[in-house]
């Protein structure tokens, strides 16, 4: 009966695998499964540049053991284990007794394959399916599973509480329209939007998320493929210690990329990188959402909407260059002046913008305030080394090195200038052979050099002490990681150019005659310009780099082939595949972060990055979907509640940038008359404290949701258990209890 409810492909698949697995044993079964899987699914696509066989199939989640490769791993699996009972008991700690066939002295290539056995017999009581094979290099066995049967699918949504969405239709029963992000009067409106990956339609209605029972299921939609990986994890891991699992049995454990979806999301441009400057569309964060999770659109949805507000900024600071050679300072400080004053507004419009999407989006992902926060235990957590001597001199030691790495740049910048300054100062020297004046000109280059060194260096470091640090959770890490790795990076990127303004004119003077501050912001504005498009360089060659390593991995693999009629599938490419991990996710916001930081200080003294910002966002936005779809392993789907520590670190940015701005204004520019300092400090004032009093009313007036959310909230609020307990009556249940919408008896 389940066989007939599958594909015809994946039927031929499991009865073939209970054919061989009755006949040769179970051990035995993945040697001859390779070829198995190759005869049913003939597809070949082209990955990385290599012809595969497509087998993802409809496997959620895929886990590589390792096996015994003749001369290579024998030492590892002849070890022999004292006590496999315990071991068995940290892997599986809800089974009361161990199998009686551990015993002492069993070797780890039995213990294992025990462990893989069991491991399936788990997932199968799931309710998924499972088979195996193994690698074209004959040193893995994959283990793929996944959840195709529906009623199964739904009893594992039941029990592990799955969220799923109202049908727009349930709110007729209680006589109400299901809310949309529009309403014109008592009516609410509804707009067509793009179709879903699965080729659904979808408009702007927003119906509640419930709790899935199944005394519902008549008035909810069916559980997103998304919801449904994490279910599955998360069910797996009720009865196996799966951070155990991947630290000392397995050494992969990942879910799968479906390569239909993933080509649905390059056609639409998402991840084409042969569109580099197509327009990143409002939408395209739901799409982003429906295959790789919340988590992952969130990051797109800041990337998408940053870019589309960079757009009024580019198209005016394009006249700069042009306009600036051909009027005097005085003219051109007015007009800098006024991009300063247009940028410190438009940074407190975007974040107060930014804030209201942001929670409009995590509404209709289902990532609302009801959402219970889940955390995965990481698997490198030991308990006992917490408050220990040992984890408190590691802490002592990275904060140690963020103090030096934070003076190199201090100490290295005055060195710099001081040096560049001798060198003017003396134009009729030569220094390396150059004409000092030359030399001079070449040694700005050193200020870049130094961040692009420092950063090389720092970043890998501090990744490497974060990750070897006792936290016991993701979130846990990642904030320490953010902390540690923004602490360094906002000093290394910006203190440099900072003390262009403020100490350098006091200190070392300004190049130039006279020693006129205006020398100061020319170079000032050369180096910020030479920096931003080096930045961008670098970061896009990274890029590419990562590609090319993935694309090299590929190919080397394909050769290492055992026979020549071995064929590599589409999940050993994925194995292949770099991990989404903390490192990963903390490099692609501070690239975001930190340009929206070089915006918000200085875009009043260098506009024109405002343009090369906004064409540089377009083709990288397109490298990053690129890698996200192509170059790493599918991203497991988390629990999110927005931007965290990076929405702070974004609006301190932009206090810091308005009082920045207002000091190159009033006190480096011309523009106002120096020789009375009292009447400058008074609008610098005026200046910094109205822009901060600006941007403190539109977030109390404006608060943190839009009043369209808070209608479509107000809405479901008042009416999902009203539906809920009218299906209820309906199928004549005489309790239920709904998630915090309704509780209670049926009367």
């Amino acid at each position: 009966m389940l066989l007939a409810l599958l594909p015809t492909e994946r039927s031929d698949a499991l009865r073939l695998e209970a054919f061989t697995e009755a006949n040769i044993g179970p051990f035995a079964m993945a040697w001859s499964n390779r070829e198995l899987i190759m005869q049913v699914e003939q597809e070949t696509i082209r990955v990385l540049g290599a012809d595969v066989v497509k087998n993802d199939g409809p496997w959620h989640y895929a886990l590589v053991f390792p096996i015994r490769v003749q001369g290579e791993n024998d030492e590892t699996f002849d070890q022999k284990l004292d006590d496999p009972a315990s071991k068995w008991k940290e892997l599986f700690p809800t089974e009361e007794n161990s199998p009686s066939d551990l015993k002492p002295g069993m070797t780890w290539e039995d213990f294992t394959a025990r462990v893989r056995q069991n491991v399936k017999q788990y997932i199968r009581e799931m309710g998924c399916e499972v088979t195996e094979f193994k690698s074209v290099d004959e040193d893995e066995i994959f283990v793929l599973f996944g959840m195709s049967d529906k009623e199964k699918a739904l009893d594992l949504a039941e029990k592990e509480e799955a969220r799923v969405r109202l049908k727009p239709s349930a709110y007729d029963a209680v006589d109400c329209k299901c809310p949309t992000d529009e309403k014109a009067g008592r009516e609410w409106r509804i707009r067509e939007l793009e179709r879903s990956l699965r080729g659904v339609n979808i408009d702007n209605r927003c119906p509640a998320f419930v709790r899935y029972t199944a005394t519902v299921h008549d008035v909810v939609e069916d559980v997103e493929d998304i919801e449904m990986i994490r279910i599955v994890r998360h069910g797996l891991q009720r009865e196996v210690r799966l951070q155990v699992l991947e630290a000392e049995v397995t050494r992969l454990f990942f879910p799968i990329h479906q390569w239909d979806d993933l080509q649905e999301l390059y056609a639409r441009g998402w991840s084409n990188p042969y569109k580099p400057f197509y327009f990143p569309k409002a939408n395209m964060p739901d799409n982003v959402s429906e295959y790789f999770g919340a988590h992952v659109a969130a990051f797109f949805h800041l990337y998408n909407a940053f870019t589309r507000w960079l757009v009024v900024p580019a198209l005016v600071s394009i006249i700069f260059p042009f306009v600036r050679p051909h009027i005097s300072h005085e003219k051109a400080h007015w007009f800098d002046s006024s991009f300063g004053g247009m940028m410190c507004l438009w940074s407190t419009f975007f974040l107060a913008s930014l804030k209201h999407q942001m929670n409009a989006k995590l509404l209709k992902w289902g990532m609302g305030d009801t959402v219970s926060r889940v955390k995965n235990v990481r698997k490198n957590f030991k308990d006992e080394l917490r408050g220990s001597c040992s984890e408190n001199l590691r802490n002592l030691l990275h904060w140690t090195l963020v103090i030096l790495f934070l003076s190199e740049t201090v100490f290295f910048s005055r060195y710099i200038a001081l040096w560049r300054r001798d060198l003017f100062d003396n134009p009729d020297g030569m220094t390396f052979g150059m004409q000092n004046t030359d030399a001079g000109k070449y040694f700005k280059y050193l200020v870049t050099a130094n961040i692009k060194i420092v950063d090389a260096v720092w970043t890998p470091l501090c990744i490497y002490l974060t990750k070897h640090e006792n936290h016991r959770t993701e979130m846990d890490l990642k904030s320490a990681m953010i902390l540690k790795l923004f602490a360094v990076k906002s000093v290394l990127f910006y203190y440099p150019f900072i003390r262009s303004i403020f100490i350098q004119p006091h200190v070392e003077g300004c190049p130039g005659p006279g020693n006129h501050i205006s020398g100061c912001l020319d170079a000032l504005r050369a180096d910020l310009q030479l920096f931003f498009i080096t930045q961008v360089i670098s970061v896009g060659a990274g890029l590419m780099v990562q590609l090319a390593m993935m694309y090299w991995t590929v190919r080397k693999e394909l050769q290492r082939k055992k026979s020549d009629d071995g064929k590599l599938s589409y999940v050993e490419v994925q194995a292949m595949l770099a991990d989404y991990g903390e490192e990963a996710e903390v490099s692609d916001y501070l690239q975001v972060v930190l340009n929206f930081g070089f915006l918000s200080m200085f875009g009043c003294v260098a506009p024109s990055m405002c343009i090369l910002c906004f064409l540089s966002n377009l083709p990288m936005k397109r490298l990053l979907a690129y890698r996200f779809s192509f170059s790493q392993k599918r991203v497991v789907p988390i629990i999110t509640h927005g931007l965290g520590s990076w929405n702070f670190i974004l609006n301190g940015l932009a206090y810091f940038g308005v009082s920045l701005t207002a000091y190159i204004v009033v006190f480096a520019y011309d523009s106002f008359d120096a020789n009375h300092f009292h009447t400058q400090l008074l609008l610098f004032l005026a200046i910094e404290r109205g822009v901060a009093a600006l941007k403190l009313v539109l977030d109390l007036f404006l608060g943190d949701k839009s009043l369209a959310q808070q209608r479509i909230e107000e809405v479901n609020e008042d009416v999902a258990g009203l539906i809920l307990a009218s299906e209820i009556r309906r199928s004549h249940h005489p309790t239920a209890c709904f998630d915090g919408f309704w509780c209670g008896p049926v009367g």
